[in-house]
This record gives structure tokens, C-alpha cells and sequence, in this order.
């Protein structure tokens, strides 16, 4: 193959990130070049007990992170079987019109594998837990996400999945939280 060096004046290179993968790569290899973006969040402010709900402030959260959302033609919005998930969820899948849909919170291979099955090239949110969202992120192939503190709600990660790398995103949004 002829170096740039040795290049006939004006011709063209693409250098190898550019190039795109032949349509018999995309068939033969699709588990591993299927592409999604993941909204990840961990549920906002909770009350005290077992299965608290949202506080007033963690309310006020989740229509924010709805109304953030709303141009982001979201196909799924995940969520777990707590009540703070849920309520966390809801305005998005609201807004989207959507119904939620459950995943079991240490699952996160269940997880990827859901919704590589069913949104590979779309945008879904995942609403996780602060033990959790850095199991979900690794599992997109974005290890190295430090394990969220109790006291933190305000993270948001965006974890956009290509056929060559998973890029992730780290965001804050609404009230600061430590």
C-alpha cells in the first residue's frame, strides 16, 4: 500500500477512525458492533423506610430530568421495582409515552442484553441506584465509574455506544448534591 509519502499530488487518505464497517462486518459481528445512547441516573431524593418515595425535592428532579429529555425521542425508560425508580421514571415515560419497564437492580448483563435486544440504535434511560449505575456503565463498556456516595443525586451520565468504543458523558443537573 502506498504511504502518504508516496502519494501521487492530491490524492486522498482517509485515516483508518473514518473508515466505516462493510455491511457483511455489521451482519457477521452484530452483538459486538450494535450501537445505543444511555441516559443513566441514579433515582432522585428519597424519603426514610423500607420503600420511601421521593421527596418533594427528588419530585422536582424527576420533572426536571423529563423536561431535560423531552427532544430526546427516548424508546425505553428502565427502571427497578422501587418506589423511588419508579417515581424517578415516570415523568420521562410520561413525556415520552412510554410505560416504564422493570429490571431486576443487580442485574446489569439482564440489563445490556434487554436493551441491546430491543433499542440497539436509540436512546433509552436507565434509573439506577448509587451501588449500582457503575455495574450498568461497566456492562456498556465504560468501566471505571466510581460507585455513586449516598448523598449524591444529581449525576447524570450519558453513555453513547458505538461499534468501536463506549464514551461516557459525566453531567450534573438540577439542585448540587456532595
Amino acid at each position: 500500500m502506498d504511504s502518504p509519502a508516496s502519494a501521487p499530488s492530491g490524492a486522498a487518505f482517509l485515516p483508518l477512525h473514518e473508515i466505516e464497517p462493510t455491511a457483511t462486518i455489521k451482519r457477521r459481528l452484530a452483538k459486538l458492533l450494535w450501537t445505543v445512547t444511555v441516559v443513566l441516573v441514579r433515582h432522585a431524593e428519597r424519603g426514610a423506610g423500607a420503600d420511601p418515595a421521593l421527596t418533594p425535592a427528588g419530585q422536582a428532579r424527576a420533572a426536571l430530568l423529563a423536561q431535560m429529555l423531552q427532544d430526546a425521542n427516548l424508546s425505553a425508560v428502565f427502571v427497578t421495582d422501587t418506589l423511588r425508580s419508579r417515581q424517578t421514571g415516570a415523568p420521562a415515560a410520561q413525556t415520552a409515552g412510554l410505560q416504564p419497564t422493570l429490571y431486576a437492580a443487580t442485574d446489569a448483563a439482564g440489563l445490556v442484553a434487554a436493551i441491546r435486544a430491543g433499542h440497539a440504535g436509540r436512546t433509552v434511560l436507565v434509573v439506577a441506584h448509587s451501588n449500582t449505575v457503575d455495574d450498568i456503565a461497566a456492562a456498556l463498556g465504560a468501566p471505571g465509574l466510581p460507585e455513586l456516595a449516598d448523598s449524591q443525586f444529581d449525576r447524570l451520565f450519558v453513555l453513547t455506544r458505538s461499534w468501536c468504543a463506549t464514551r461516557i458523558l459525566r453531567l450534573r443537573y438540577g439542585t448540587p448534591t456532595p
